[in-house]
C-alpha cells in the first residue's frame, strides 16, 4: 500500500513534534490534501506542535498556501542566507581589499609621477671629444614650468643616464603606468559590482510576500510522543 504524503509537503513528524509519525495519521492530513484546490494566496487551518520552555502547545494556525510553501522550504529544504553562500564574506573581503588600496596609495606621497602621454627620449649630441647620449622628457603639449622662459615647455631635459633627473623622471613614468593599470582594474572592478548591484536590486522582483502565520488558539497539551 502506497505511504500516503503531505499534500503540502510537511515533514509530518517535525510539525507534530512525533517522531515517526505517518503523514496519514497528521491531524492535518485532509486539510492539506485538499489545499491543492486553494489558490496560493487562499487561507487554510491547520495544526501544530510548539515546544517553549520543555512544554508543549497545541497551536491552530491560519496561513496561505504561499505562507505553507516556504514554511516548508524553510523547514526542509535547507535554506541559505547570503552568509552561508559567502556574499557576506566576499563584501567584506573587498572592503578590506580597498583599504589596503588605500593605505597602499601612501607610498605616492611626494614622490614624482608623471604626466599621461610624456614620455623619455634619448638624443645625441655631438661635441670635440665625441659623441654624448642625453634624456629628455617629453610632453605632447607644452605643459611643464619653465626653468627661465615665461611660458610652459613641452621638453625638460635630464642630463645623462646616471643622472638623478633621468633616474627620478623615469621612476615617476613607472609610478605613473602602475597607477593607470590601477585604475583600468578598479574601473573594471566599479562595472562588476554596478552588475552585482542590478541583480540584487532585480531580486525585489522575486520576492515573496511574508510567511506570515496568525495563531488564533493556543492549548498546552501533555507530550503526544509520551
Amino acid at each position: 500500500m502506497p505511504k500516503k504524503k503531505c499534500g503540502l509537503g510537511f515533514d509530518c513528524a517535525s510539525m507534530m513534534q512525533y517522531p515517526g509519525i505517518d503523514s496519514g495519521d497528521c491531524l492535518n492530513y485532509k486539510t492539506c490534501g485538499s489545499a491543492v484546490q486553494l489558490s496560493p494566496d487562499e487561507e487554510l487551518e491547520l495544526v501544530r506542535i510548539r515546544e517553549e520552555q520543555m512544554r508543549q502547545y497545541q497551536e491552530q494556525i491560519r496561513l496561505t498556501r504561499r505562507s505553507a510553501a516556504i514554511m516548508m522550504l524553510m523547514r526542509r529544504g535547507c535554506p541559505q542566507s547570503p552568509e552561508s553562500l559567502s556574499v557576506i564574506p566576499d563584501i567584506e573581503a573587498i572592503a578590506t581589499t580597498l583599504d589596503n588600496i588605500r593605505t597602499g596609495l601612501t607610498n605616492f606621497d611626494g614622490q614624482y609621477i608623471a604626466p599621461p602621454g610624456c614620455e623619455l627620449h634619448i638624443y645625441n649630441v655631438k661635441r670635440p671629444s665625441g659623441t654624448y647620449s642625453y634624456y629628455k622628457l617629453t610632453a605632447e603639449n607644452a605643459i611643464f614650468a619653465p626653468s627661465e622662459k615665461e611660458q610652459q615647455v613641452r621638453v625638460i631635459h635630464l642630463s645623462h643616464h646616471d643622472d638623478a633627473r633621468y633616474i627620478e623622471a623615469q621612476l615617476g613614468i613607472e609610478r605613473r603606468n602602475k597607477l593607470t593599470q590601477m585604475r583600468t582594474l578598479l574601473q573594471n572592478a566599479s562595472a562588476l559590482l554596478e552588475e552585482a548591484t542590478r541583480l540584487l536590486e532585480q531580486t525585489t522582483d522575486m520576492n515573496s510576500p511574508n510567511a506570515t502565520v496568525e495563531v488564533f488558539n493556543s492549548d498546552e497539551i501533555i507530550p503526544i510522543n509520551s
